[in-house]
């Protein structure tokens, strides 16, 4: 679930033609419940289903949406240790870090791959199992002279708006 006062339209000084503001009311419905059915969807904005439709696609097509996704419950399939691993990449890694970082996203521990500013390059967040296997995804994808460094972080919770 995404918190609907993010989705608004921050591209004013874009090049890029605005959103109008039953496509952001779109947005905020499908980021609260990307399952609602189009009738629904259509009544909550104000418009005839076919026009609904066809404005999902359009922000489909646009690039807008990008998919719609589940909210899985990891614990509940028995993934028990989330880890967050800070990685900073040697000089030459910093050269192959999309190699890397495509590595990271083949694996099935992996969460997500974060590529961020400051003192370390990447964040993995990643779930496995038991904590040998938190230990096993370091060495089998983080054991890399491109790799100068990771720090390791046990996830005690996450939370969302």
């Amino acid at each position: 679930m995404v918190n609907s006062e993010l989705i608004v339209d921050h591209r004013a000084e874009s090049n890029n033609a605005h959103l109008a503001e039953v496509d952001l009311a779109i947005l905020r419905e499908l980021g609260s419940d990307a399952r609602i059915s189009n009738k629904d969807l259509a009544g909550r904005v104000g418009l005839a289903p076919s026009t609904c439709s066809g404005r999902v696609s359009t922000l489909r097509s646009r690039g807008i949406i990008k998919g719609f996704h589940a909210d899985i419950d990891f614990e509940a399939l028995g993934l028990h240790v989330f880890g967050m691993i800070a990685v900073r990449m040697s000089p030459v890694g910093r050269s192959k870090m999309t190699n890397v970082i495509a590595g990271l996203l083949r694996a099935p521990e992996t969460l997500d791959v974060f590529q961020v500013s400051g003192e370390r390059d990447l964040l993995v967040h990643i779930a496995t199992a038991h904590p040998t296997g938190l230990n096993a995804f370091i060495d089998e994808h983080l054991s890399d002279p491109m790799i100068a460094h990771t720090q390791t972080s046990l996830v005690f919770g996450h939370h969302r708006p």
